[in-house]
């Protein structure tokens, strides 16, 4: 579940780690500081996606969510 600081999402972006990146779908995961709450960007898409480690695991290669 998202904290209120995942709402505020990306401001400010000190409260955000960029984890991993999938070039193919030109996205982004971050991971929130607060919560740990994993957040999914995709280029040219205003929106905001969570995703579970599992889905993270799934559409990142390489993500390995016993990292954080």
């Amino acid at each position: 579940m998202s904290c209120p600081e995942c709402l505020k999402f990306p401001v400010p972006t000190s409260n955000y780690a960029e984890v991993a990146v999938n070039e193919t779908m030109q996205s982004e995961l971050h991971r929130c500081r607060t919560c740990g709450q994993l957040i999914k960007t995709i280029a040219l898409d205003h929106g905001v996606y969570y995703l579970s480690p599992e889905d993270a695991r799934e559409q990142f290669s390489g993500f390995d969510p016993s990292k954080y």
